[in-house]
């Protein structure tokens, strides 16, 4: 069994209290303990010195442009989750799967919200941080991250969806925000 067939199994069975319970916490550990960790404390105190790499230049813009991605992220991350919660009623892990194919805004911009506002979220932390070795590790985070969705996430959902998933992913935008052909 392949393991998008494996995904869509297990997103299709109902759900425990526990299971839910650790659906919760689990995207909190992930996403705001061993990610950061991962992706910008070890670039910036490790890779940055192994490397003598310098500071990204000036401070005052990094933080203007980097500030500017991290609202961006955040926007799209809390506006993705509020429509997977209340459309979908269920949240982007597989514990606690959408139930319904949500395809309303941001959705119908592209097919990977979370994924825009995760990783513009985190390319501005790495950019205000001043890191190039962090900047590094990210956009090696996010090629992982994008070919997972594309190769394992998005067979899952067809497995899920069917057609209704297919015709979804042929006139929206895989990961820029455009605008979806009719």
């Amino acid at each position: 069994m392949k393991l998008a067939d494996k995904i869509a199994d297990y997103s299709s069975r109902p759900r425990s209290p526990r299971q839910s319970r650790i659906a919760r916490i689990l995207p909190i550990f992930v996403f705001f303990f061993f990610f950061p960790a991962l992706l910008f404390l070890i670039p910036k105190f490790l890779i940055d010195s192994w490397l003598s790499l310098p500071p990204i230049p000036n401070p005052p813009m990094r933080i203007a442009v980097g500030g500017i991605l991290m609202v961006i992220g955040v926007v799209f991350l809390l506006w993705t989750l509020k429509a997977q919660r209340e459309i979908g009623k269920g949240t982007p892990m597989p514990l606690m799967a959408t139930q319904k194919l949500v395809v309303q805004k941001p959705y119908s911009w592209h097919r990977n919200p979370l994924a825009f506002g995760l990783l513009s979220l985190y390319f501005g932390i790495s950019i205000v941080i001043g890191s190039f070795g962090s900047l590094l590790v990210v956009a090696i985070f996010s090629v992982i991250i994008l070919s997972y969705i594309k190769f394992v996430e998005e067979k899952e959902l067809e497995k899920r969806y069917g057609q209704e998933y297919v015709a979804y992913k042929q006139k929206t935008s895989f990961f820029i925000p455009w605008p979806a052909k009719h």
